[in-house]
């Protein structure tokens, strides 16, 4: 008897060890009022700001504002250090200041940190402070979990999944993961497009070319876009593989916030004064809204509200501020509406856009705008494909023509097959459109990519 009590007693503390042999960091960047208002009206930017995290000096990413992360972890002391702006991370690293934090970490605990966005610190914090965080006015949202105890990566169901395919998997998965905030565990399932692949090199480089480009997908404040962070990911490689732009001349931004998106505008339009003969190509995919009175379009950041658009970019704004520019020509690429919420002010729903028309920007320079649809129709996406359907033809017709082809034929294609997919798919009408500003009227179905 007392040998089975023994045997009993061993069994419950080594399944008590077994169960306790990790410990859990709940990383938080909380919503800062102060910081946002900051931003808007001019003053510090502080919410205008990227906070990149290093764990145990291996590259996490960007943590977004009103988002948590659950981080699994062996026991032990673990450093977690943040780097502040907008630069690439390499520079961020290496020029600006950092804040850090150890977490002395026992089998079986929890421990909760949250970062400062306005005073660039990071700090320990209690179960009931997060939990009132969870619960606030503004909650923090769950971004992903992410096991760097044994270096897997799992979907918000707990499997092990494949990080770049998104497909559960059995047995050990090896490979190093690196997180992106962007990539959280539950959007990391990735369709592979036949547009993903064979993705067409050439050896000429046009270094007159600059490229902006920013994908938002995973919204704070309304409903995600699906696909959209693979539309800008596989659209930065034939920037750069196809229309051979050097890739320093490619400024790409995934969940980009209204401070990053001012800053890569800032930086194109910089570029396009101070280097002869440049030329830009901008490309959107995610959100867009009206202003319910003027009908003014506007890009919606990833930290944005569509009930209000002061917390987004204005479509005006993007396209007077590049015209006042020397550049030679501005092509813009929008897989996007701009028909916003309706008049009770529902969220944006996943489709892209719920319809309302949006006034016609005016447009100055020598500027052509690709747009996935026109008045209340709706941006869908490609299911099958794992891609925008506007983007997919878009990319479509650069592999097919390895980048060589004009306007007036890129825009034909494109109108073409997203007009039939959209009714196939959707059975709803999508019309791409092309817009002009007066200069280009006359040129631009001769114009190319390269």
């Amino acid at each position: 008897m007392k040998k089975i009590k023994l045997m009993l007693i061993a069994l419950f503390m080594i399944g008590n060890i077994a169960a306790e042999e990790s410990a859990h960091i709940y990383l938080v960047r909380p919503f800062d009022f102060g910081a946002a208002m900051a931003a808007v009206y001019g003053g510090k930017k502080y919410y205008q700001m990227q906070h990149w995290i290093d764990l145990d000096s291996h590259k996490f990413g960007v943590v977004n504002s009103l988002t948590y992360y659950k981080l699994e972890v062996q026991p032990g002391s673990h450093n977690i250090t943040g780097y502040v702006g907008n630069l690439p991370y390499d520079d961020i690293k290496k020029n600006q200041p950092n804040y850090s934090l150890t977490i002395n970490a026992l089998a079986g605990q929890d421990y909760y940190v949250k970062i400062d966005e306005k005073k660039f610190k990071i700090a320990q914090i209690d179960k009931n402070k997060f939990m009132k965080l969870q619960q606030g006015a503004n909650p923090v949202q769950y971004a992903g979990f992410i096991a760097f105890k044994d270096e897997k990566f799992y979907n918000e169901e707990g499997q092990q999944i494949d990080e770049k395919t998104g497909k559960v998997i059995e047995g050990d998965y090896s490979q190093p993961h690196l997180a992106q905030a962007g990539k959280s565990a539950q959007k990391a399932k990735t369709i592979q497009s036949d547009v993903d692949s064979n993705i067409p090199q050439t050896k000429k480089e046009s270094d007159n070319t600059y490229a902006l480009i920013i994908a938002n997908e995973d919204y704070q404040f309304v409903d995600p876009v699906n696909f959209a962070s693979h539309d800008g990911e596989v659209f930065k490689e034939y920037c750069i593989k196809t229309l051979g732009i050097p890739e320093k001349q490619v400024r790409y931004c995934s969940n980009a916030s209204y401070g990053v998106i001012s800053g890569g505008v800032d930086w194109l339009k910089y570029a396009l004064n101070n280097f002869e003969g440049s030329k830009a190509i901008v490309y959107y995919c995610g959100h867009g809204i009206p202003d319910e009175k003027t009908g003014d379009a506007y890009i919606v950041p990833v930290d944005g509200k569509g009930t209000n658009t002061a917390t987004c970019y204005s479509l005006n704004k993007l396209y007077t501020t590049l015209a006042a520019t020397k550049a030679v020509n501005v092509t813009y690429f929008m897989d996007a509406c701009f028909t916003g919420a309706n008049k009770e002010g529902s969220m944006l729903v996943a489709a892209r856009g719920v319809a309302r028309e949006a006034k016609k920007e005016k447009l100055d320079g020598n500027a052509v705008v690709f747009s996935a649809s026109s008045a209340d129709e709706t941006a869908m996406t490609y299911p099958e494909k794992g891609h925008g359907l506007f983007t997919y033809f878009l990319l479509k017709k650069l592999q097919e023509t390895s980048g060589d082809v004009t306007y007036d034929e890129l825009a034909g294609y494109i109108n073409k097959n997203v007009k039939k997919e959209a009714f196939l798919i959707n059975e709803k009408p999508q019309t791409p459109v092309v817009a002009t500003s007066p200069k280009a009227a006359s040129s631009w179905k001769s114009m190319k990519l390269k």
